[in-house]
């Protein structure tokens, strides 16, 4: 027979059993709580997938880069405001890039790039001083390049003035460079610094028209094979005196109004003859004079950049000793240097070759 401490402790154990349902309490506890946890990683799990979501849509509403141009030209036309430009410098892609020109009241000149006629039929209705660009491929400074020296010609840029650019590489189908440039500093533009007018007489669409010819050498050279020449215009008298003939002049002979940069049988021709040792010399009116000259004088200026070699230096004595400018064509970079007062106005370099499918990268 139990006692009566047994039968205690038996009743504590029925009506109060401590120590049991502290394992019971624990358990349940442990299982609260990985339900908590589990509630909390859920809710975590939730808030960055909701997170997730949102930056997504966010890159969904990122503004696409067919839209970039309209925005990168309104932002030019707020810089050129604010600083008070003398001249806006823009590359246009479509008649569409032009309307916001079409409202803006400034006295800034405008100044039009493209390779698009009917971008520049537009721009006679709107004052803009148009630049048609030559069908090649260049850097995207390669085609500001090209705008500087056309407004140079046309004595639309001199020194001191304040020059908007707005650039980017016309294969991508979009704007992305604005630049902000004072004529006759130091640039990437021009090489010269000061800004140096051209020769006396010396017709803008004669410049044009040469050196369109020049870029397409540089670029697509002839029968496959590279070429180097030098494209010799203005102070022909000048230039004749100082130079002599290494070969029959193919040009001789024939009329004037045959021999005009204009002519399509003419630009043929200086492509065909580009090959031959010796100068081409173009009066001021593009009328082709001689092609296979000599050019009979020494540089006396400071020695040239690295890399540059006779073909250079003679394009750069011509300059000094005439009032005349050059263009060169290098045989082994394909780039085209400008000299002016036997000093260099401007290079400008073809753009990178690159693989198909990637996108080139062009470094100036």
């Amino acid at each position: 027979m139990r006692d009566r401490r047994s039968l205690s402790e038996d009743f504590q154990f029925l009506f109060n059993p401590a120590e049991p349902m502290t394992a019971k309490k624990e358990k349940k506890n442990k299982k609260d709580k990985a339900k908590t946890l589990s509630k909390r990683a859920s809710g975590k799990g939730t808030a960055q997938r909701e997170k997730g979501s949102k930056a997504r849509a966010q890159d969904t509403e990122r503004l696409a880069t067919s839209k970039w141009t309209q925005l990168v030209i309104r932002q030019a036309i707020q810089v050129a405001k604010k600083t008070e430009a003398n001249a806006i410098l823009c590359y246009m892609d479509s008649t569409k890039d032009l309307d916001p020109f079409s409202k803006i009241q400034s006295d800034a000149r405008l100044i039009l790039l493209t390779k698009r006629k009917e971008c520049l039929d537009k721009a006679e209705d709107l004052s803009i001083h148009a630049v048609m660009l030559p069908d090649v491929k260049l850097t995207r400074v390669g085609y500001l390049k090209i705008g500087f020296l056309a407004a140079i010609s046309k004595g639309l840029v001199r020194n001191g003035d304040v020059i908007v650019c707005v650039g980017g590489v016309p294969e991508q189908g979009y704007m992305d460079t604005i630049m902000l440039v004072e004529a006759g500093q130091e640039s990437e533009l021009f090489g010269g610094g000061e800004i140096i007018t051209f020769p006396p007489g010396l017709e803008p669409e004669v410049f044009e028209t040469v050196l369109d010819l020049v870029l397409e050498l540089a670029n697509e050279g002839r029968e496959g094979k590279p070429v180097g020449s030098i494209f010799v215009l203005g102070d022909h008298e000048r230039v004749l005196e100082l130079s002599y003939q290494l070969v029959f002049n193919p040009f001789q002979g024939h009329p004037e109004d045959a021999l005009r940069v204009y002519n399509s049988d003419v630009k043929e021709t200086l492509k065909e003859f580009s090959s031959i040792d010796g100068a081409f010399v173009i009066r001021e009116d593009g009328v082709v004079l001689a092609a296979g000259r000599y050019l009979n004088v020494g540089y006396q200026g400071e020695p040239l950049p690295q890399g540059l070699g006779a073909r250079h230096a003679a394009a750069a004595a011509i300059t000094q000793a005439s009032e005349s400018v050059a263009l060169v064509i290098s045989e082994s970079t394909g780039k085209v240097t400008i000299f002016r007062g036997g000093r260099i106005l401007s290079e400008i370099e073809k753009a990178a070759s690159h693989a198909p499918g990637r996108r080139a990268l062009t470094l100036e």
